[in-house]
């Protein structure tokens, strides 16, 4: 039942996603549910194109907040060398998932593994030392993918389940590159971000689960939160899109492209 509920809301999210002109991963709905999914704490969307430097999305937001300057340092000087999965990207070129525990020893050995485990002590989390990676473009031009973070491994159910992802994303990221290619040639702005709304992932998230419906108290339920925290979350979501009420929040947000449009109904 688990796995048919992860596949479920990774059907309709998808579902939402093919339907729409994006020009940009919506990457705060994607890391959001890939942290839910698999029980994770953090989740990261890794992006550079040519010649540029290397974009982090990172869920929850403020995620190493506390300690981003040690986080980015550790990045850009230690990682190629003491990442295991980043060591088995740069040697191989593969464009497959792979997680921290199936890097084979010849990429990774112990002493590699041994100053992973240092590195998440002492500037990460020892909650995010088992880690898996999902490319979804890779090439010498450009790189795209997700990280998800945890403190166990990933089953081989799991890691099936997220083989399946990469075909998918991998399909999205081509879409979406394209929409981008053509939204540049024809001077079209590109379609809006929760991001660029100025949306926090989980008001996102909040946004996504009123859309359906949902009451204040039924989000703050599958969210484990309190009701007056969805509340609190509501009113900056209200604030951020210029509305007052949960129907004008739903419709403005689809007419900026952050929520599908609703069906048109044909009368005949």
């Amino acid at each position: 039942m688990e796995t048919i509920r992860r596949e479920g809301e990774w059907l309709d999210l998808v579902a939402d996603l093919v339907t729409r002109p994006l020009t940009a991963w919506p990457v705060d709905r994607v890391l959001s549910l890939l942290a839910s999914s698999f029980d994770a704490p953090a989740s990261t969307f890794y992006e550079q194109e040519p010649g540029g430097p290397v974009e982090q999305h990172r869920w929850p937001a403020d995620l190493y907040a506390d300690r981003l300057g040690d986080a980015l340092w550790w990045g850009r000087t230690r990682a190629p060398e003491d990442h295991p999965l980043l060591r088995y990207y740069l040697a191989t070129g593969r464009v497959e998932v792979m997680q921290i525990d199936d890097v084979p020893d010849r990429f990774a050995d112990r002493h590699v593994h041994a100053r992973w485990r240092a590195a998440c002590d002492d500037v990460f989390s020892p909650d995010v030392i088992a880690q898996v990676s999902l490319p979804v473009c890779l090439n010498a031009r450009t790189n795209r993918s997700f990280l998800v973070g945890r403190a166990d491994a990933y089953s081989g159910e799991e890691m099936a389940l997220l083989r399946r992802l990469q075909r998918v994303f991998a399909g999205l990221d081509r879409q979406i590159s394209a929409h981008a290619r053509w939204a540049e040639r024809a001077g079209v702005h590109a379609v809006p971000t929760a991001r660029a709304v100025g949306l926090t992932p989980r008001e996102s998230v909040v946004l996504d689960m009123l859309a359906t419906g949902a009451t204040a108290r039924a989000i703050a339920r599958r969210l484990t939160v309190g009701e007056r925290t969805v509340q609190k979350h509501l009113q900056r979501v209200y604030a951020k899109l210029g509305v007052a009420d949960r129907l004008a929040a739903v419709q403005r947000a689809q007419l900026l492209g952050l929520l599908p449009a609703p069906p048109v109904v044909v009368r005949t």
